[in-house]
């Protein structure tokens, strides 16, 4: 009997083609041999010659049966969608469309957001039961719904502001159902009826749309960075998550181990998996690391100083008069 592949979808433009790279590779590198990994890549831009290095840091990692399936992605279908944050771009709608670009035979599908680390076995990951439910996600670390960050119109909505938000960096998806459901078009209508809404692009519609109908993964399978200021100590967290064992790294937020100033140590995992593919010593340049953390002690010098003056004036609005 043919063993059925554990099918990978990502998605990722030129800009993101080395990340995209490590992404894989790290998969590869980590799951079990016995296994068929089928890769399936939305791309945008990524030409010939960048496939190939992708392809052969693949092949380097040595692992049998793995292949890669370039998908263009029809950005035409997402142009009109609002993207709020200015470090992402429209192509991160590209993972509502895996029902359709891939074929109706395939009922199940493993997303993975091309900022990630796999240090697991993907076997694990894709052997869990999806129980009827449209995905299996782990929960953000913003918490819930009706977190900073979260629904802003939940109560609109009719959502529990208490229940469990997810992230949608990797998802679990039973792709049968979504098709069934019409989940990718229900999802497309509230991304273009709630526009001014949106705090967190397809992330936020689909916490809506599939309410409910969703199952958590544990928070190994997409252990997020900390925003930096929770690192520094300046902001903290309402929810903490309950593991810190790191199955799959995710570098959420704007700070990247490809971008200067990154600061957390996770970014080590990083330049050793890319250093096995076909960007092997690659580093940010000094001049641009430099000069990024020479503006940034200025930002942070002059937050810092907004920050007591702010408590000085608070502080003297609640003192009591003295006569």
């Amino acid at each position: 009997m043919e063993q059925q592949p554990i099918r990978v979808v990502l998605a990722a433009d030129h800009n993101y083609v080395m990340p995209l790279t490590v992404a894989i590779c790290s998969a590869a590198s980590h799951c079990d041999r016995s296994c068929v990994l089928a890769f399936h890549v939305i791309e945008h831009g990524i030409g010939r010659e960048l496939r190939a290095r992708v392809e052969s840091s693949l092949q380097a990692t040595g692992f049998p049966n793995a292949g890669i399936e370039w998908i263009e992605a029809p950005v035409d279908r997402f142009r009109d969608l609002r993207v709020v944050h200015r470090y992402m771009s429209p192509l991160i709608y590209a993972r509502l469309l895996i029902p359709e670009l891939l074929p109706d035979t395939i009922d199940k599908a493993l997303y993975l957001d091309s900022d990630v680390i796999v240090n697991d076995d993907l076997r694990e990951l894709w052997d869990l039961p999806l129980g009827g439910r449209s995905l299996l996600a782990a929960v953000d670390r913003i918490g819930f719904i009706g977190a900073v960050g979260g629904v802003a119109h939940y109560r609109e909505l009719g959502l529990d502001p208490d229940a469990k938000y997810f992230n949608t960096g990797v998802l679990v998806m039973n792709l049968r159902k979504w098709r069934e459901g019409g989940t990718t078009a229900r999802v497309l209508d509230y991304l273009r009826t709630n526009r001014d809404h949106l705090r967190m692009e397809d992330q936020e519609a689909l916490n809506v749309v599939l309410f409910g109908d969703w199952g958590e993964l544990d928070f190994r399978w997409n252990w997020q960075i900390p925003w930096r200021g929770v690192r520094r100590g300046t902001h903290s967290m309402n929810w903490v998550p309950p593991t810190t064992r790191k199955s799959i790294v995710h570098f959420t937020t704007a700070e990247k181990p490809w971008l200067p100033g990154c600061d957390y140590e996770e970014k080590r995992c990083f330049f050793e998996h890319l250093n096995r593919t076909a960007w092997a010593g690659w580093r940010v340049p000094l001049v641009r690391e430099a000069t990024f953390r020479a503006v940034r002690a200025m930002q942070d010098a002059r937050d810092t100083i907004g920050a007591a003056r702010r408590a000085i004036v608070q502080r003297r609005r609640h003192e009591p008069l003295v006569r």
